[in-house]
């Protein structure tokens, strides 16, 4: 036979998953029943000896029940139990009437436990719908760090006019190393000592040879020879290495993702072209402000403007 066109054998394995998966799920049903079913019958068999033994203990040889290999705790099998038929009746039901009872017993035991089985199999996703409409998504912004800093020194890039060095304090024990290319616009000592705001989950890369651990905040306005920059401040109040929150309407500011993930997914990217500073200058991600313990974060000589 032909082999199927690859497009369409890509697409049916993932179509296949759902139905396997309940075909395992049932399968682990079926043997679970089945163990509850010998347990069930084993049980039941130790009730019948107790209570035929006096019975049987008044019959002859040859009407008691035929010993069998395949007995269960009772020491009589079940057949032989069905083919006496001149066995006495107990609490007014007979040998052959019990043992359909029991059957009857086991196959509606077995039958409650799949639909058991099956009802629970559906909750677990029903539930997380549930859960995940009253919760709402994590917002695309919250996955990327961005993280309350201190500028404990600076200096001039050793290799590029363009870029400064800073070493900046967020709460992790050491300082983080950072290039910024700001040098057009600060001094070096015009920045020690500020607070600032750095997104802290990009991947460490290097800049003009020198190792680079996240990227500072900055507004800017203007085109080419007209551009303004302004760092982007942190309130006094709020704590070195606090993260910053964002809240979206309707959507989660759920756990920040690991660089790989950032920088595979590009996750940065699909937020930074909504960073912005509204009317008054605070920094938002939409028409949400960057929040702290201490109030919002802002850039105040400008309004309006793009933050990268």
């Amino acid at each position: 036979s032909s082999k199927l066109p690859s497009a369409y054998a890509g697409s049916r394995a993932p179509r296949q998953l759902p139905a396997m998966a309940n075909m395992n799920k049932l399968k682990g049903l079926v043997v679970m029943s089945a163990a509850v079913a010998v347990t069930q019958v084993s049980r039941a068999a130790g009730r019948w000896r107790a209570s035929w033994a006096p019975a049987f203990s008044t019959l002859g040889a040859g009407s008691r029940p035929q010993h069998s290999s395949t007995n269960l705790r009772s020491g009589w099998s079940v057949s032989g139990a069905i083919a006496s038929t001149s066995a006495p009746k107990v609490g007014g039901i007979d040998a052959q009437q019990g043992a359909s009872l029991a059957a009857g017993v086991v196959i509606g035991a077995a039958a409650r436990l799949l639909a058991a089985g099956r009802r629970r199999s559906s909750q677990p996703c029903a539930a997380r719908g549930v859960a995940a409409k009253a919760e709402g998504e994590q917002s695309a912004v919250s996955q990327i760090d961005f993280r309350v800093g201190k500028i404990v020194s600076c200096e001039k890039h050793p290799e590029s006019d363009k870029l400064l060095v800073e070493m900046i304090d967020v709460g992790e024990g050491e300082p983080r190393q950072i290039c910024s290319g700001i040098s057009e616009y600060y001094k070096p000592e015009d920045i020690v000592g500020r607070r600032c705001v750095i997104v802290a989950n990009l991947k460490e890369r290097k800049m003009a040879g020198t190792p680079s651990n996240g990227m500072v905040l900055c507004a800017t306005k203007g085109e080419e020879g007209d551009r303004k920059l302004e760092l982007v401040d942190a309130p006094e109040g709020a704590e070195i290495g606090e993260r910053i929150v964002i809240e979206v309407d309707g959507q989660v500011h759920g756990d920040a993702a690991p660089p790989n993930r950032v920088q595979k997914k590009k996750l940065y990217e699909k937020v930074a072209p909504e960073l912005c500073t509204d009317s008054d200058g605070t920094v938002c991600y939409m028409k949400s402000p960057f929040a702290t313990s201490a109030g919002p974060c802002t850039a105040k000589a400008l309004v309006d403007a793009v933050v990268s």
